[in-house]
């Protein structure tokens, strides 16, 4: 058994059909993630926020271990599935939105405001506590958990979380 099929177990274990996915796009699906922290090194968070390029710094990123790919595949038969993700402005938010539509994905996306809990604004309460967020900041993943979900970290790096390196496991969920 190879290892992408020990982290598939392992997450399937924790999950029934009951389950929803709140599914992060920026460092999950794609790379605007890091490309956004190079870019505010140079400028300013501030500063990157109020000068980049939404449209470009968009559709230029490239998807993630194939995110896209299991996003558009998933997405015909997992219709409990959200995308969850921080937009800082209108315009970045209609381009996110422009470019997963544009992807064949059209699964819904759920806006969260820059330094608001995402579980704030999807409440795992309201799922029954049944409900998983993937993201790759492991402070979002730990405050979705102090908020009754279940968190899982989406990194390549080792973690005391539980944690995918791609989002196969959904191509598995039924």
């Amino acid at each position: 058994m190879n290892e992408l099929d020990i982290e598939i177990k392992k997450i399937l274990k924790l999950v029934d059909e009951s389950f929803w996915y709140m599914i992060d796009i920026d460092g999950v699906c794609i790379d605007t993630e890091e490309r956004m922290r190079k870019y505010a090194e140079q400028v300013g968070w501030k500063e990157a926020i109020n000068t980049i390029d939404w449209y470009n710094h968009i559709f230029s990123s490239k998807q993630i271990n194939n995110s896209l790919c299991i996003l558009r595949e998933v997405q015909k038969h997992l219709k409990r599935i959200q995308l969850l993700t921080t937009n800082h402005s209108p315009i970045e938010k209609q381009e996110k939105i422009s470019f997963m539509r544009a992807q064949g994905i059209d699964i819904p996306i759920v806006s969260v405001p820059p330094k608001v809990s995402k579980a704030l604004i999807v409440s795992p309460a309201f799922y029954n506590r049944k409900v998983v967020l993937v993201d790759d900041i492991e402070a979002n993943i730990i405050d979705w958990k102090q908020h009754g979900g279940l968190g899982i970290l989406f990194t390549e790096q080792e973690s005391n979380l539980p944690k995918v390196k791609s989002l196969e496991f959904l191509r598995y969920v039924k």
